[in-house]
């Protein structure tokens, strides 16, 4: 399984083995494809920071000075808007990657920046989680490359390399130079542990006094209440568990939404009723709403056909 990158910049999930020459493909710019922050047993080898602006790309460029200083190699990517800060680690659990990461970013006040931390999930629940563009490869929407950088801005290249280039530079990458091991130690030492959430329990809506009491449902007519798609999707996961693996949310439950350009975390998750609602593009509902949207966001098919099958593939094995 891998991500590939649309004509318009956005991705479709390929049910595809992911094969060298697809790689290669990759470099070469026939194909652009994106890279997995966590296996299936959720380990990461990898962190990544993204920065959507050049302000917050110049922030990681002083970050990856200051851990230069300290002896820690940070590999720079530029891209379309701003850039991304590889730390190519040890094999780490999500949540030690998410801890490492969150304390770095605070340790040098960057944590209030909204500066994109992957992985974005502590571990995979329902798929394969968050991804970066594969590095080296064309971005379709620009179809400009964004080689690596130093942080004086040149191109990086082995020492050994009279003049740079990419095939150098996937030499450099073959074996990146990882982040000590008691370097990380010390920062998940200092990072508070996740919060953990219960599952909320499925919603049932209370009739109201004034309603007149229905007549009892057939057993026939339950068992085939009970056995739709949706309803058993609604049922299987609360709302705060499934949409905590797709984006970051507070102590409050809320968070920037991911279907605007948000700046004030508009986005909220009821726990007690089970839905949740963004105060500022006024959508909300239950999984199902979630998930058509963010389909729609990847440029895929977003019909609620479409959406209750590939739920139904995550949530109902």
């Amino acid at each position: 399984m891998y991500p590939l990158q649309l004509e318009n910049g956005r991705y479709i999930s390929i049910q595809r083995q992911l094969y060298p020459d697809l790689i290669a493909a990759h470099l070469k710019g026939f194909i652009t494809i994106g890279a997995y922050a966590l296996d299936r047993e959720s380990i990461a080898k990898w962190v990544c920071l993204d920065a959507d602006d050049q302000l917050r790309w110049h922030k990681l460029i002083d970050l990856a000075q200051k851990l230069t200083g300290q002896g820690i190699t940070a590999y720079l990517e530029p891209s379309r808007r701003g850039g991304h800060l590889w730390l190519f680690t040890p094999p780490l659990s999500g949540t030690d990657a998410r801890r490492f990461g969150k304390q770095l970013l605070t340790d040098h006040k960057l944590d209030k920046l909204r500066i994109e931390l992957y992985p974005k999930q502590d571990k995979l629940v329902t798929g394969p989680g968050s991804f970066v563009r594969l590095p080296l490869g064309k971005h379709r929407l620009t179809n400009k490359y964004y080689p690596f950088i130093t942080i004086d801005g040149l191109p990086l290249k082995s020492p050994t390399a009279a003049t740079p280039s990419i095939r150098d530079q996937i030499k450099v990458l073959t074996n990146p130079v990882r982040i000590p091991k008691d370097f990380i130690d010390d920062l998940i030492a200092r990072s508070p542990l996740p919060k953990t959430h219960s599952p909320t329990p499925k919603f049932e809506a209370t009739p109201s006094p004034e309603v007149t009491k229905p007549k009892k449902p057939t057993k026939k007519r339950r068992e085939r209440y009970d056995s739709k798609p949706s309803e058993r999707i609604k049922a299987s996961m609360s709302v705060q568990e499934f949409v905590s693996q797709y984006m970051e949310l507070n102590d409050q439950l809320r968070g920037h939404c991911p279907f605007h350009e948000d700046q004030i975390n508009s986005f909220s998750i009821n726990p007690d009723h089970n839905f949740w609602h963004c105060f500022a593009c006024e959508r909300g509902g239950s999984i199902i709403d979630f998930w058509m949207l963010w389909r729609k966001k990847a440029g895929e098919d977003y019909s609620f056909k479409a959406t209750i099958t590939e739920l139904a593939q995550k949530l109902l094995k």
